[in-house]
This record gives structure tokens, sequence and C-alpha cells, in this order.
């Protein structure tokens, strides 16, 4: 019996691709590491957050006052036996229609104007100013805060403040005028339900914000309230960023005694 031992044949494995380390450069992780933390920085910046907010919230004001200004545009009536088109009814060459087209755009510069002194208080309140839970929150508390800032900063606060407050009574005017004559012109064209409820609900929109803005701005002249932050917070303390040391509150309150007096001397 022969006894024969077959060739044992090895198996060839593929061969291998050669492994590339990856390797990640410091300027690299310094640079990752970066953008993550000044995205997270400005997260929780406090001005940030609120000024982001504010024109966040801006754009759905902007869709309440046109909708609330232009009452002629938006409210349904009836052309003939048919409802009208948005155009319709500032086309048909009535005076009285023509007039109250006249008020909706007046009405809508106007609250424009308020709305340009509200941003702008609000910008200037967050940028020098800070809600600090902490602080009191009463009109001399608050006036004590604000001589920490810089004279021109605080003056800015008051003036936009003040404008605030005219601007939306100059609206209220312009808002009554126009849902007086827009009325009188919509019920001449009545179509059904749906005319009256639009009209309500639109005048509605400008009366509650006409109503908001008159809650923030009868206050005591140093009680500055926000127009857009979701929670009605009051800004009571001047911002860390932008507070002067007393020397140099001292030394810019007798440099501007100095100028007033030349100047009355001249």
């Amino acid at each position: 019996m022969d006894t024969t031992t077959e060739p044992v044949i090895e198996q060839q494995q593929p061969p291998t691709e050669p492994v590339v380390e990856q390797t990640v450069t410091p300027n690299e992780v310094t640079k990752q590491s970066g953008c993550c933390s000044c995205v997270s920085e400005k997260l929780n910046d406090q001005d940030f957050t609120q000024k982001l907010n504010v024109y966040i919230s801006f754009i759905f004001e902007l869709y309440r006052v046109v909708m609330g200004s232009f009452l002629i545009l938006f409210v349904p009536q009836k052309c003939g036996e048919e409802l009208c088109t948005m155009m319709e009814p500032i086309q048909n060459g009535n005076q009285l229609t023509n007039a109250a087209f006249g008020v909706n755009i007046a009405t809508f510069c106007l609250f424009l104007c308020m709305y340009y002194a509200e941003i702008t208080r609000e910008n200037k309140m967050i940028t020098y100013l800070h809600v600090n839970k902490e602080e009191p929150c009463d009109d001399d508390a608050v006036c004590e805060a604000l001589k920490k800032l810089p004279v021109d900063k605080k003056q800015s606060i008051l003036l936009w403040d003040k404008r605030y407050l005219r601007t939306g009574q100059v609206a209220l005017f312009g808002f009554i005028a126009n849902a007086v004559l827009s009325s009188i012109v919509i019920y001449d064209n009545f179509l059904d339900s749906k005319t009256t409820s639009a009209l309500i609900t639109n005048i509605l929109f400008m009366a509650l914000k006409i109503n908001e803005t008159y809650s923030i701005t009868n206050t005591s002249e140093n009680i500055f309230y926000s127009a857009y932050l979701n929670e009605r917070v009051q800004f009571n303390d001047a911002d860390p960023d932008k507070v002067i040391e007393l020397d140099e509150v001292a030394s810019t309150g007798v440099e501007q005694n100095a100028s007033t007096t030349t100047e009355n001397a001249v």
C-alpha cells in the first residue's frame, strides 16, 4: 500500500492595504474648538440672544402692521354681486375709498416710524443696560445704575424712550382715523359675516399693539420695560461691558460743566 503524501498548498492572502493613520494637527483642533466655543459663547451672551429675539419677533410684528393698516385691501368686500379681489376696492374711482386708502398708507407709515423708534430703543437698552434680577427695579435704583454709564449713552437711552412714547401717541391717532374711515367704506360694500370678523380681527391687531406700547412707556422716567422679550423683563442695571469707572464719571462731569460755563459766558 503506497503511502504518498499530497503536497500542502498554501492559500495566499490578498495583499492588505497599508493603514494610513490620520493625524489631526493642533491647529485643526484649536480651530474646531474655537468655533464651538465661539458659538457657545454667543448663545450664552445675553445681548446676542435678546437682539436675535427682537429681530425674529419683528417679522411677526410687520405682518400685524400690514394687516391692521391696509383694511381696505384685506377685509372682504362686495364688488357688484361677487367678492372683490384685493385691488378692486381701490380701482372703482370712489373718492371716499381713495381717501380711506390714503389714510391706510399714512397709518402704515406712522406705525413704521413707531417700530423704528421701538427697535432702536430696544437695541440701545440691550447694549447699554442689563437685566439683573439681584438688583432692585425701582426708579431710584435704576437712576443710580444709569450713573455708571457715560453721559451720552444715558441720554441716548432716555431720548429714544421718549421718542417711542411720542411716536406711539401719534400712531394712536392715525389708528383711530383709519379704523373709522375704513369701516365706513367697507360697510358700504358689505359682503357677509366675513367682512365683520375680518375687520374686527385686523383692528384688534393694531389695538393690542397700541395698548402694549402704552403699558411699556407709561412708566417713570427710569423704568425701562422690554417691548420684545417673551417674558416681560425690566432693564434695571448698567451693562458690565459699558460701565465706566467713577473717576471717569467725575472727570466727564467736570468737563461738561466747564464747557457749559464757557458756552454761557460766550
